[in-house]
Parts: C-alpha cells; structure tokens; sequence
C-alpha cells in the first residue's frame, strides 16, 4: 500500500519542459556560446542538477562558489521566463485535486528535485505550494546530495515524511530520474508525459508502472 507520494517537480507538477529548453539554451548560447542539442538535453540537463550540466559543458571542475555563481544567473533567467509565460507556468491539470485527496486520505506528500534553493522558494511562493507541502522537508539540490540517476534525492524525501521505499509511489519525466526512482527501489514508478512534448525514450530494463499526462483520473489508493 502507497503511503507517500514523491514528486520530482519540472516536468511532472508543471510542464514547464518548453521554459526549461529555451531558458538552457539561451543561457548556454549566452555565456559559453554553445548550442545545446536535443540529446544533450535528455542526457545532461533534464533531470539533472547544475553541477553535472555545468561540469559537463564546461569540461572541468567548478568550485562551489563558482557553481553558485553561475547557477544563479541560469536560475534567474528561468524565473523571469516563467512570469512571461504564465500559462505554461501552472500546476498540472488535476494536481491540486488529487493532492487535496492525499492529504484527506492522510497520504504523506513530498518533493524531490534537482532544482536549487531558490527556485523552491520560488514554486512555492508563485504556486502556493505551502498548501499541500512541508518546505522544511523537501529534499532539493543543495550539494549535499547525489544527483540523479543514484536514489539519493527521493530516499531522502521519503525519510523527511517518514515513509520507505517500499510504501512510496515516484512521479518523474525524465529518463534519469526513472533510473533514480528504480534505484531508490520505489513501491511504484509513474512516468509523468506532456502530451505536448516529444515522448521521451525509456530504456527497456527500467521499470514503470503507470504513464500519465495529467493527474484527473488518478486514483489515490495505488
């Protein structure tokens, strides 16, 4: 029986994916002048924190202060894309329901994800997200943690709402965070799609459970 939900959030709470591209590959353009592709995308940025994108681009080591740097100046930009573009930038369709139906069945809730400090802060002032989430016990990308596709993030999650793998349902949308959630040996996979957006390409020896594009018919009891 599922008693935590965990979710990643871009990509599966808002499909921010067309934000996310244009803002990485502006800000890739911009300060390294390099053209990011679409396999690189898959590869090296969704799903990923800021050090392995960055590291991986620049083909070196960053030291944190260096990384804080210019993970801010990416983040930045990412925000101010979000307020222009609005109608991307919203919970799911079903979310605040089915969430709603979490809590009233007294099923934890959490987040995990690759995101920074200040991008949660961020979600949760614009989206409101204090209604549903504890902020104190999202787990996020502060350094501290191994980045997806090691298990360490959503592990980390589950034991802030006191739940374990086994008890836990895991909503991702990208390749390396389905590694993650199988690795974290989660009681279900859910893969969260934007029918908008290009399927991604799930290697055949990672598990799912249950694909969806919206969360309007999602039965809380799993």
């Amino acid at each position: 029986m599922i008693k935590a939900m965990i979710f990643d959030f871009n990509g599966t709470m808002i499909f921010d994916g067309g934000i996310q591209k244009d803002s990485w590959r502006a800000f890739l353009k911009q300060q390294f002048n390099r053209n990011m592709t679409e396999v690189e995308f898959a590869q090296h940025i969704a799903g990923r924190n800021n050090r392995h994108t960055f590291e991986y681009y620049l083909q070196r080591r960053l030291s944190d202060s260096e990384l804080a740097d210019i993970s801010e100046q990416k983040e930045q930009m990412y925000r101010a894309e979000c307020l222009r573009r609005v109608n991307e930038f919203q919970l799911v369709a079903g979310l605040p329901e089915f969430l709603d139906k979490c809590l009233k069945k007294q099923i934890q809730v959490n987040i995990a994800t690759a995101s920074e400090a200040s991008n949660v802060d961020f979600f949760f002032e614009q989206l409101q997200l204090d209604r549903w989430f504890d902020r104190q016990k999202v787990a996020l990308n502060d350094g501290n943690l191994a980045g997806k596709p090691a298990p360490d993030i959503f592990l980390h999650a589950m034991k802030n709402v006191g739940v374990n793998s086994e008890h836990s349902a895991i909503f991702e949308d990208s390749v390396s965070g389905i590694q993650a959630a199988n690795n974290a040996q989660a009681g279900k996979v859910i893969l969260v799609e934007d029918a908008k957006l290009a399927s991604i390409k799930i290697p055949g020896d990672l598990r799912i459970d249950q694909m969806i594009n919206d969360y309007q018919n999602l039965a809380v009891e799993m």
